[in-house]
């Protein structure tokens, strides 16, 4: 689980327990998109309840073409490149 500060905590709205950070930064959409929804996913530990908030993530540049995508991904342009022999557009 991330760190967290005492003003970013976030409580079920089903039964009122602190939430506890399941997943950061899960990409929404098909791998295709290349400017992807990403959320973290937050989970209840006593009814179950699972919320779904903006991912707070680090961009980094792909140093070979230049996209900006999350840290811990790949560059789904780079990646497209080397499935289709580099005939996606940059």
């Amino acid at each position: 689980m991330m760190n967290q500060t005492a003003t970013d905590k976030k409580l079920c709205t089903v039964c009122g327990t602190e939430l506890e950070l399941k997943e950061s930064s899960y990409a929404m959409g098909s791998a295709l998109f290349t400017d992807r929804f990403h959320v973290d996913i937050y989970a209840c530990p006593e009814c179950k309840h699972v919320e779904l908030f903006a991912a707070q993530r680090d961009m980094v540049t792909c140093p070979v073409c230049g996209t900006s995508h999350p840290a811990k991904e790949k560059c789904a342009i780079c990646s497209l490149n080397t499935v289709l022999d580099g005939k996606y557009g940059r």
